[in-house]
């Protein structure tokens, strides 16, 4: 054995060392083949070309003539030539010194076409697909169209729709693209269940969520389309709704979407845990920067203890102190909350801390998904700019404000980092919605007939976030035509400017003594005071011509059952000093106060206004008119879905003038009669415009008061036996309010010219009776816009008043 070992050991080292040449000259050889492919081209030579020319193929490539090319440059430069997606084919060949290059170019689109599309039309296909008319053609890109195509369907409600596409060839080296669509049916919603909730009701959850179960109605929007983004946004929107209800332990467990395929519906599942109900505890704050007291800054926060625990009282007192600290000069402040929750008493102490943040600054800020709003108008809601200290409680101040434009779907703002550790790039997603509204309201009179009004608005006009309403107004007697615009950021500051004009013409019937033109119009500037209080000054003008009927100038016209005795030229007395043309010119200002969870569809919170406007800046009038209203929402159960609504207004002008003679007669100087305040069909419902208040007994015309107040107390509450889907709510209201203290000489005007008035007439002139009536509305949050039809009946009126039980309104986004 050990002889054996030692002849083979002796035969491998013989074997060694006879092959060592041939090892040793294995890495030159190996070095020839190498500098055999990488040799020096002279020049580069493109074949197969029909539409390129040569030097524009020639520059995708990566060599160039005179350069060392190996094969991985070859390779290189096919690659490059691939991914211009100009070309199906491409072959690179080195023949000695010269690099040829052969390439087999894509058509090119001639057109594109759409076949078997009923739901989607061919404009909104082709602005989602990339092959375009003009455009190159691949195959790849006609296979990414038809996902494309599938998911644009998907957001239709057509899951299973299938997409195919065909290539129709054309001289030239031209195409057609054809695709083709089997729509399939609509993928419907057919329950949405919540899972684990025990304080509020499936019906107001259900009232939360933007996603929708099916009903008769769907087919008129896509609320009801199951989008696994929408399912996501959908959930935030239950988080943020919890947490401001006190839940601070609220989590949403899982969230399940099945799919039946024999009825191609989806059935939503919520299961959520909501744990205990918190109200605030303690509230501190404490601040680890010299110079920064917590005690000075108390003020500010939003906390009360006592209060049911909210993450957006917690987030506003979070701005507040930040932002007043930061004006102190400390740029890098952050505020954390510190919360400390009581299980036994269900109770969350907060102690604001105030720190100095990390020195981190803005070095972009980017801007996402804004097709239609202009860059300039996103980015003006910010209070920071590129270059400035990144503080997240400000950047969080902005979201809440583009939210509240109402521009947006969805807002999204979230950072990555920059070009160096101490940058950070802001970036803003957003998802447009519709800014344009259609209205259409109107009503029936017993007197004054029907009327209607129509109105198109747009608050982002043209992108730039800007206001514009145009409304016309139309009755049996009276019609009315009116233009607003705003500009919310007036020469790039926060401060509103914009302007209103109006006209409306009122014609003289049986029942109207007079006629009366009048054109006008404000320009206004307005500034926030804080982030719920506002204030704005105004200039206000308008023109007016009073024009005497001449019908009742007759006798016969006169109503001899309410005037005995007097003649025609008495009423025309009576009426001489309305008569003629009216210049009222005067300056105001108005103060707005808007606290409500959600501005169009308020569960809680308060609306207040207070604005007063001075007559006698130039022109014929002299007086002063004051406005104000207040307005509170409070769900009075969140089990049942019981919404209060209570609002009051009130008004009062004050004249300084003593008295003129005009037209003849002894009049208010700087006052007409035709100034006073009238009823309309919102003041008290069941009464029409013009309905009740002061009347001419000679002509019954409605002559308004100096002072009036209404009040509204109002409980919302869903339809039993519907379902939440139709969007559906039912309400119960009583109104009551007064107009009366008519200026003391258009009694005496009257008094005088109708000599024998009766008491009873008399008493239409003195009115003083409170009105009031109880009734009912139907709410639908329809698909094309929220629908209000209500039915009143007085309780307390006048045999003189005119009744309007009937009145409705819709408006319609767009």
């Amino acid at each position: 054995m050990m002889l054996l070992r030692t002849i083979i050991k002796s035969a491998f080292l013989v074997f060694l060392f006879a092959a060592a040449p041939l090892f040793v000259t294995l890495p030159s050889g190996l070095g020839g083949i190498t500098q055999a492919h990488a040799a020096v081209i002279s020049r580069i030579e493109v074949r197969g070309n029909r539409r390129m020319d040569a030097d524009t193929i020639i520059s995708y490539l990566t060599v160039s003539p005179g350069d060392n090319v190996t094969r991985y440059d070859i390779d290189a430069s096919v690659k490059a030539l691939f991914a211009t997606e100009l070309f199906s084919d491409v072959s690179i060949e080195q023949q000695v010194s010269v690099l040829i290059v052969v390439v087999d170019e894509n058509a090119t689109v001639n057109k594109v076409f759409f076949e078997g599309n009923n739901r989607l039309k061919d404009q909104a296909l082709s602005a989602n697909v990339k092959v375009q008319p003009q455009s190159i053609y691949s195959d790849e890109k006609a296979a990414y169209d038809v996902e494309l195509i599938g998911i644009a369907y998907a957001r239709v409600g057509r899951d299973d729709a299938e997409v195919t596409y065909e290539v129709v060839p054309l001289d030239n080296n031209r195409v057609n693209v054809i695709y083709r669509v089997n729509e399939g049916g609509k993928t419907k919603i057919s329950e949405i269940i919540f899972v684990g909730n025990q304080t509020f009701s499936n019906r107001r959850l259900a009232d939360i969520i933007s996603t929708k179960r099916t009903n008769l109605l769907s087919f008129l929007g896509t609320s009801d389309i199951y989008d696994p983004n929408k399912v996501a946004s959908d959930q935030e929107l239950l988080r943020r709704f919890y947490f401001n209800k006190g839940f601070a332990d609220f989590q949403i467990i899982s969230v399940s979407a099945d799919l039946n395929d024999d009825t191609n519906e989806y059935t939503l599942t919520f299961s959520m845990e909501e744990g205990p109900r918190y109200t605030f505890g303690d509230v501190a704050i404490e601040s680890s920067i010299p110079g920064v007291s917590g005690d000075g800054l108390t003020h500010l926060i939003e906390t009360v203890p006592g209060d049911n625990y909210s993450a957006s009282k917690v987030e506003e007192s979070i701005i507040a102190i930040t932002e007043r600290v930061a004006e102190e000069g400390y740029a890098f402040v952050e505020v954390v909350p510190r919360g400390n929750r009581n299980f036994e008493t269900n109770t969350i102490d907060v102690t604001y801390l105030i720190d100095e943040g990390a020195r981190v600054y803005i070095e972009d800020i980017s801007i996402l998904g804004n097709d239609r709003t202009r860059d300039y108008v996103i980015r003006r809601e910010f209070d920071l700019s590129e270059g400035d200290a990144y503080n997240r409680v400000l950047i969080q101040k902005t979201r809440t404000r583009l939210e509240r434009l109402g521009f947006f779907e969805k807002v999204d703002i979230s950072t990555r980092p920059g070009s160096e550790p101490d940058k950070v790039i802001v970036v803003v997603r957003l998802t447009e919605k519709a800014t344009g509204e259609f209205s259409l309201s109107g009503g029936y009179s017993t007197n004054g007939g029907p009327s209607a009004e129509i109105s198109f608005s747009e608050k982002n006009f043209l992108g730039r976030g800007q206001f514009i309403r145009v409304s016309a107004r139309q009755s049996e007697d009276e019609q009315s035509y009116g233009l607003s615009f705003s500009e919310p950021y007036f020469l790039g500051y926060r401060m509103s400017a914009g302007f209103n004009v109006s006209t409306t013409t009122s014609d003289s019937t049986s029942d109207r003594a007079y006629a009366v033109d009048t054109t006008g119009g404000n320009i206004s500037f307005g500034i926030p005071l804080t982030e719920k209080l506002g204030a704005s000054a105004f200039y206000a003008i308008s023109g007016s011509d009073v024009t005497i009927a001449a019908s009742l100038l007759e006798p016969s016209a006169i109503d001899a059952d309410v005037i005995q005795g007097s003649a025609a030229g008495e009423l025309s007395a009576a009426l001489a000093p309305w008569a003629g043309s009216w210049l009222a010119s005067g300056v105001g200002y108005s103060l707005t106060y808007v606290d409500l969870d959600n501005t169009s569809d308020p569960r809680e919170g308060i609306y207040a206004k207070l604005s007063q406007t001075f007559y006698g800046v130039g022109g014929d009038a002299s007086y002063l008119s004051t406005e104000a209203t207040a307005s509170a929402y409070h769900t009075l159960s969140e089990e049942a879905d019981l919404v209060v609504f209570a609002r009051a207004r009130g008004g009062h002008i004050e004249t300084f003038g003593g008295t003129t003679m005009r037209n003849g007669a002894l009049v208010i100087d700087g006052f007409r009669t035709t100034d006073n305040f009238q009823s309309n069909t919102k003041a008290v419902r069941g009464f029409d415009s013009f309905g009740f208040g002061p009347r001419d007994p000679i002509t019954g015309d409605a002559l308004g008061g100096r002072t009036y107040w209404n009040g509204t107390a109002e409980v919302q509450f869903p339809l039993p036996f519907l379902s939440r889907s139709f969007g559906l709510r039912g309400a119960f209201f009583a109104d009551a309010g007064m107009l009366f203290n008519l200026d003391p000489q258009a009694k005496a005007l009257i008094t005088t010219a109708g000599g024998g008035v009766t008491a009873s007439a008399l008493g239409d002139i003195n009115d003083e009776s409170i009105r009031a009536s109880v009734g009912g509305s139907i709410i639908w949050a329809s698909p094309f816009g929220p629908l209000r039809v209500d039915y009143a009946v007085p309780i307390a009126s006048e045999t003189y008043d005119d009744i309007r039980e009937f009145n409705f309104g819709v408006s319609s986004k767009f």
